[in-house]
């Protein structure tokens, strides 16, 4: 329509700060009207028709607006001239960015940390070192280097909180007031994908005060504004959930008063001049706190037995702990007794509450990993003993120890392995439950088979040869050949042989009781007859070593 013509385009309107303004291009477009007059023309055109104060009119057109009244802006926009399909173009255009400006724009950007968790315990060494590190005075050679703080573990473990809670704690206590940035950068979404630095970096540009017409449209421009906006200032960066360093590298400002907080499920260790901060599951009080926080203490109190158990069920998780106690809160008619027995006999399906449950975490974890680092993750839950090595990995996977090697690498820096020992690996016991149902549902009861014949294979083998070494002249036995993919340690001696049981005994043990539970009845013998020898020679030693016998 002709008077419609070289009206301001409320589509280009990129946030809050830019509608505003193009209301007040449209208001010059309609011939500056007085805001007493368009109060006026306003009052009338609102949905019940009634007086609008002047102020009220004055006020919308203000920048630095949170947000506006739907109502009131159409029936201004009406007031100025425009009608037709165009008012409703402006009604579309004020929702969308109320939209933005409530998610924090297309990325999740907020102008403040999120809410500190009215739950949120524990973790108080954690909170002391994370603290300590970001307030610490910088020696002269490192004052203007920015302190970045890497928060890493197992999915669940609670490293949001942590961050979140921390952050609060930081800025109340006066540090890093300038501005506090948060982002989720959704590196492990399931249904969503990684959120691009670009974009990030021009919601955070946008909110430290930049037009949106300002922003550079290249990364590396941006990059180039955010540092220079952050240079002098004293911020706290929140980047939570990121998917690697080159996702997070260009979100890290250069002034020496900033704070980089970053949470991840992956090692970040690749990231110049980082902090790791491990974060391992809670400790048994933390854990009972939590559970007794969301689930009521009179509950927990009442049944401690069952309370123990249900936190043997969660293994001390954070993210499992709080689902299952958020799930007992929602069932009053529950005893905590039920719940462990449900739990008992499957405890992925009842770790959960609401929309929300344990699986689908442990879900984007397992997706994120390349094809063999998949194999040897799931088939290392149907490994009976406490821990492993790469060796028994290599055999259950039926790969070389170089190959199982480069996996369980991958694993430990996607924290799916704990490694508390050198050159031992285990999972934890939620995430064995989660890697044998994945071996259940995508490897046949063949594969299944195959990977455990191979595993005793490795053991029997192993331990055959370490007792020719521990018992030298020790008659050897008439032992089939390993089955393909297995290749048996070797020893050159007998210190090497002992130390070698001496690690794997508890392994040993489990496995030979594993070996006679699923049909394996010549393994487990096998294997019983290699412990044998290994637990003679010990007993010679100490009692050598104590001098009651004669060498």
């Amino acid at each position: 329509m002709n008077e419609q013509q070289g009206m301001p385009d409320p589509d280009g309107a990129e946030d809050l700060a830019e509608f505003v303004g193009l209301l007040g291009e449209l208001r010059a477009w309609a011939g500056m009207p007085s805001y007493r007059v368009l109060a006026r023309r306003v009052g009338p055109l609102m949905r019940p028709a009634r007086d609008i104060p002047l102020t009220t009119v004055v006020d919308t057109f203000k920048a630095g607006r949170r947000r506006l009244d739907l109502g009131l802006v159409v029936a201004i926009v009406r007031a100025l001239g425009v009608d037709g399909p165009a008012v409703a173009r402006w009604r579309e255009a004020c929702v969308k960015v109320h939209g933005l400006a409530k998610v924090g724009g297309p990325v999740g950007v907020f102008g403040q940390l999120p809410t500190d968790l009215a739950t949120f315990t524990g973790r108080r060494e954690e909170i002391a070192r994370l603290i300590a590190a970001a307030t610490q005075r910088h020696d002269g050679d490192r004052a203007n280097t920015v302190l970045i703080s890497a928060i890493e573990g197992m999915a669940g473990v609670g490293k949001t909180q942590l961050a979140v809670h921390t952050a609060h704690q930081l800025v109340g206590a006066g540090h890093f007031t300038d501005a506090q940035l948060y982002v989720n950068l959704r590196g492990f979404e399931p249904e969503l994908a990684p959120a691009d630095p670009s974009a990030v970096l021009e919601a955070f540009l946008r909110q430290l005060g930049v037009p949106a017409q300002q922003i550079p449209a290249g990364r590396d421009e941006r990059a180039a504004m955010y540092r220079d906006r952050l240079r002098g200032r004293s911020a706290l960066i929140l980047l939570d959930n990121a998917a690697d360093e080159d996702q997070v590298r260009d979100l890290i400002p250069a002034g020496g008063g900033c704070l980089v907080l970053i949470t991840s499920r992956r090692s970040l260790a690749g990231l110049d001049g980082v902090i790791p901060h491990l974060l391992d599951t809670f400790t048994g009080a933390e854990a009972l706190d939590l559970l007794t926080r969301i689930a009521g203490h009179n509950r927990v109190a009442a049944e401690p037995e069952a309370a123990a158990r249900v936190i043997e069920y969660c293994d001390r998780l954070p993210l499992a702990l709080a689902l299952t106690a958020a799930r007992l809160r929602s069932r009053p008619a529950w005893s905590l007794a039920e719940l462990a027995d449900r739990m008992r006999t499957g405890r992925l399906e009842a770790i959960s509450a609401g929309g929300r449950a344990i699986r689908p975490v442990f879900d984007a974890s397992y997706q994120a990993l390349p094809n063999q680092a998949r194999q040897v993750f799931r088939l290392t839950g149907l490994h009976p003993g406490p821990d492993f090595s790469a060796a028994a990995a290599a055999a259950l996977a039926g790969i070389t120890a170089g190959e199982a090697a480069r996996a369980l690498e991958l694993l430990l820096d996607e924290h799916l392995l704990q490694q508390k020992r050198s050159g031992r690996f285990e999972l934890h016991d939620l995430l064995r439950a989660y890697a044998t149902e994945q071996a259940n549902s995508l490897d046949s009861e063949q594969e299944r088979r195959a990977a455990v014949h191979r595993m005793l294979d490795h053991y029997v083998h192993t331990a055959h040869a370490a007792a020719l070494h521990v018992e030298q002249g020790r008659d050897p036995l008439d032992l089939p050949p390993p089955q393909p993919g297995v290749y048996p340690e070797q020893f050159t001696d007998h210190e090497q042989a002992l130390a070698w049981f001496t690690t794997e005994h508890p392994v040993l043990l489990s496995a030979m009781v594993h070996a006679a539970a699923t049909g394996f009845e010549d393994h487990s013998w096998q294997l019983a007859h290699a412990l044998a020898t290994y637990g003679f020679v010990r007993f010679k030693e100490q009692r050598l070593s104590m001098g009651l016998d004669s060498a």
